[in-house]
Order: C-alpha cells, then sequence, then structure tokens
C-alpha cells in the first residue's frame, strides 16, 4: 500500500506542475482552458470553475490540459475565436507549449537545494581521515606507491581532513600529475599521483577506498545470492579459500569469476559456506551474484548557501549522466532492458518513502529533471516535437498541412506505445524473473 500511495504522491507531483505550466501561460497568453485533467480517460471527479473543467481521471500515467481550438482543423466559432490557441502568434504557442517542461526543470532547481537543506544520507567514512583500505592493482593508487593502511595527508598542496576533501580533489584532477603526502607507520612519505578519467564522467579515479568491511546489506531477487540462501547481515568471510578483507576486493574476485565459487560466511556468530554461480551481466560486462555493500549512514544538513552551491552541482551531474545514459543507449553501448518503466517508478517511490522525506522529494526532482529534459526532444507528441512545427510553421509563413501533422502524430503515438510496452517487459521481467 505504501508503495502505491508513494507512486501515485510522486506520479500526481510531476504531472500536476507540468500541466500547470501550461494552464498558467496558456491563461496569461488569453487562450482558453476547457479541461484540467491529471490522468486519462473516464472522469474520476471533476468541478468546472469558469470556463475550465477541473478533473481527476481514471488512468493515472499522465494528464493533458485541453485549450480551445487546440487540435487541427478545430472548428471554432467566432465569439471563441480571440481564445483560440491555433490563432495565437507562434511565439505565444512556443511559450505555452515550453511551459510544462519548463515547470519540470524549474520544480527539480527548486527541490535540490531544499533537499540538502532537510539532510542527506551520507556515508560515515566520508569525515573520516583519509585512511586507505584498500588499493586496486594496475590504478593509479598502486602505481604511486599507495598502500592499504596508508592515510592520505595532502593532495596537490592542499590539506586533507578527510574523505570527502581527498575524493573532491582526486576527482577535480582526472589525468593531471599531482604531488601528495601520506603518512605510514608514523612517517610522512611523498609521492605523486596520476589520476585516471571516469569513461562515464570525466572525473577522476584513483583505485584506492576507503575501509569497507565485506558485510552484505541487501540481496537482490532474481539473483543467485538469494536462491542460494546467503542473506543480509551475513559476513563474507572468504571465497574459494581466499580471504577477503575489504568490499572492493569481494567485488573484484566476483566480477572476474566464471565458474561456480564457494563463500564462506559469518552468520550470528555461526559459520556457512554456500556454493553460487555467478551471473554474466551483459552491460556492465562482468559476473554478478546479486549483493550489496552494508554501509554506515549519517544525516548531514547543510546551510543555505552551501544547499544551492550543491543543488546546482548535484542537477548538472544529473543531467550529464542522462545524456550518458541516452547516448550509450542509440550506440548500443547499454541494452534497452536496463529502461524503467511504470512498475520500476513504484517500487523505487515506495522504497523512498520508507527512508524518508528526503529521499522521496530526491526522487521528484531526479524525475522532474528528466521528464523536463525529454520532453524538450524533438520528437513527434512530445512538447519539443511541436515547438519543431511551430519553428517550422514561422519559417514557412503559414501552418503546417493537417496530413503532414496527422501523420507526425501518428508516428509519434506509434514510437511512445512502444517505449511504453518495452518499459512495461522489463519491469514485468525483474518483478518475475
Amino acid at each position: 500500500m505504501t508503495t502505491l500511495i508513494s507512486f501515485i504522491i510522486v506520479l500526481g507531483i510531476l504531472i500536476f506542475i507540468h500541466e500547470l505550466g501550461h494552464f498558467a501561460v496558456a491563461k496569461a497568453c488569453g487562450v482558453g482552458v476547457e479541461k484540467f485533467s491529471l490522468g486519462f480517460g473516464p472522469k474520476l471527479i471533476g468541478i468546472k470553475r469558469g470556463e475550465t473543467e477541473y478533473r481527476i481521471s481514471l488512468l493515472p500515467l499522465g494528464g493533458y490540459v485541453k485549450m480551445v481550438g487546440e487540435a487541427a482543423g478545430e472548428s471554432v466559432s467566432d465569439e471563441l475565436r480571440m481564445k483560440s490557441f491555433t490563432h495565437k502568434p507562434v511565439w505565444k504557442r512556443v511559450l505555452i507549449v515550453a511551459a510544462g517542461p519548463t515547470m519540470n526543470l524549474v520544480l527539480a532547481i527548486v527541490l535540490l537545494p531544499v533537499i540538502f537543506m532537510i539532510g542527506i544520507q551520507l556515508p560515515v567514512y566520508l569525515e573520516k581521515p583519509a585512511e586507505v583500505g584498500y588499493v586496486v592493482v594496475g590504478e593509479p593508487a598502486q602505481k604511486a606507491g599507495i598502500q592499504a593502511g596508508d592515510t592520505i595527508v595532502e593532495f596537490g598542496g592542499r590539506e586533507i581532513k578527510h574523505w570527502e576533501d581527498l575524493l573532491t580533489q582526486v576527482a577535480m584532477s582526472p589525468s593531471k600529475k599531482v604531488e601528495l603526502t601520506l603518512e605510514r607507520g608514523g612517517e610522512k612519505i611523498e609521492t605523486a599521483i596520476t589520476p585516471d578519467a571516469s569513461a562515464e564522467t570525466g572525473a577522476g579515479y584513483g583505485g584506492m577506498y576507503p575501509p569497507m568491511k565485506p558485510v552484505i546489506g541487501d540481496v537482490a531477487s532474481g539473483y543467485p545470492a538469494r536462491e542460494a540462501g546467503i542473506k543480509a547481515g551475513d559476513t563474507i568471510l572468504s571465497i574459494d579459500g581466499l580471504a577477503i578483507r575489504h568490499w572492493a576486493e569481494l567485488e573484484d574476485v566476483i566480477h572476474k569469476s566464471g565458474k561456480k565459487i564457494k563463500l564462506h560466511v559469518l552468520r550470528d556468530s555461526k559459520e556457512l559456506t554456500f556454493e553460487v554461480m555467478p551471473k554474466y551481466n551483459e552491460d556492465a560486462k562482468v559476473h554478478l551474484i546479486g549483493i550489496s555493500r552494508q554501509e554506515e549512514v549519517q544525516v548531514r544538513q547543510y546551510g543555505f548557501t552551501e544547499s544551492i552551491s550543491k543543488g546546482v552541482t548535484t542537477g548538472v551531474q544529473m543531467t550529464g549522466k542522462l545524456f550518458v545514459v541516452i547516448k550509450g543507449l542509440v550506440l548500443g553501448e547499454y541494452s534497452l532492458k536496463t529502461l524503467g518503466g511504470p512498475i520500476m517508478i513504484a517500487q523505487v517511490a515506495g522504497k523512498a518513502a520508507e527512508s524518508g522525506i528526503s529521499d522521496v522529494l530526491s526522487l521528484v526532482a531526479f524525475l522532474s529533471l528528466q521528464l523536463g529534459i525529454i520532453n524538450l526532444f524533438p520528437i513527434p507528441v512530445l512538447d519539443g516535437g511541436h515547438i519543431v512545427f511551430f519553428g517550422l510553421e514561422a519559417i514557412k509563413g503559414k501552418p503546417l498541412s493537417e496530413k503532414f501533422m496527422t501523420v507526425a502524430q501518428q508516428v509519434g503515438i506509434v514510437l511512445l506505445i512502444g517505449l511504453m510496452v518495452l518499459v512495461t517487459w522489463n519491469d514485468l521481467l525483474r518483478v518475475f524473473g
């Protein structure tokens, strides 16, 4: 029930804000609005105020604003001609159509700083001294001579007080040789590191981790670990006789495994052994067993100025990752199976509701940002497609033909329905395996 209610609330906010943008700008531009609906299909409840009927409809996966004279070829009486959408100048129609996705972007921009002011959950290790718990073989940290147990105290002339400082400096130094100072056994050692640049984000990566105990926090359904009987809270002691002391070491062994492995675990003071056949993941190009790490977290609140800065940075990062994923899907680097639909959103919304208001707002901001950007894509049916049509109309100096508009809309609808079928099918496969 929590999942369903959370899904309706999250989706309702996104739809309401989007349609409110269309509605408000349409009114401001003198366009008559006949209906303002949250949802599609048969009306559940409604009330009429002035010329507009405000309603909630049966199917919650969307909404619409029905404007006077909106449809191509729609007949409008002389009395309503001044309020007709199609009889307004092109620039006004562009403003009305663009207002929906713009409102979604504004919502994300407003929510992100608020989330940081309310407080977000962060790993506890971020505020601890930058003691290295594990060094990945063959990566920048090992090449620089850094070892497990070292504590980084200076990076590029800047004092490093905790892990957050170090991660920030490394991320800002991709492919740059940087001097650093570390402490080992009471002695200070000078060395240099050249962080690799992440293929996805371009940020610097050092290949070193803080201490992370190999304790399982969650076991995913449909994966070998759950089928074998492994549970959240288990501590991995060894894999095929190899002692495991760090989570990154555990990941490295599993990712490279191509055969059945034997996991020795500690559960409630008892040692147990499980045999697991890792599952190869085509997208990540590694083997997985479906476990995630148990992490100690704390809630951190930020001041007003810092929250705005954090919000802007997070928004930019979200936008960048969205385009990286879209590029990967287009080029075939990511499988279409990674796409999620309503069921996946409902599941995430349910988990967010259980975690607290900050996680719910984070989900709303994330989805609103995506909705705003994707809606501006030049695809028929989407707002961006309509804006392109209006641009072509302005260039031609006259409206596009009804036949062209009809065919374009039909193509857009087919694409949209196809996408909905795909993501829903992906959701069902995740749920039922």
